[in-house]
């Protein structure tokens, strides 16, 4: 019972990762992301649910400069903890941008 209960945004449409940029872009790095949401008592959420949005944002916020991210890598991680469950969705994705 407790593994069908699934309160994340996972999947959730993102337009885009990246701005318009007139200026020429550079590899800047590997980075990764994340957005968790707790669950009180395995079933009562506590703030925000789980989000690719918001895991791409954080992702993006990493290294400064950057504009767009290539190679996205999404996952889903769920943790079991006593009296506590952690849902997570992990982003990793290779960051260009302007220096």
């Amino acid at each position: 019972m407790l593994s069908a209960c699934n309160l994340a945004n996972h999947g959730t449409f993102t337009t885009q990762t990246f701005k318009s940029s007139d200026e020429p872009l550079v590899h800047l790095g590997l980075v990764s992301g994340e957005s968790c949401q707790t669950s009180v008592l395995y079933f009562i959420p506590y703030e925000n649910s789980a989000s690719t949005h918001f895991a791409i944002d954080d992702a993006k916020g990493k290294i400064e400069g950057t504009v767009i991210l290539t190679d996205i890598a999404i996952d889903d991680e769920y943790r079991f903890e006593l009296g506590y469950s952690v849902q997570c969705i992990k982003v990793t994705a290779t960051a260009y941008g302007v220096k």
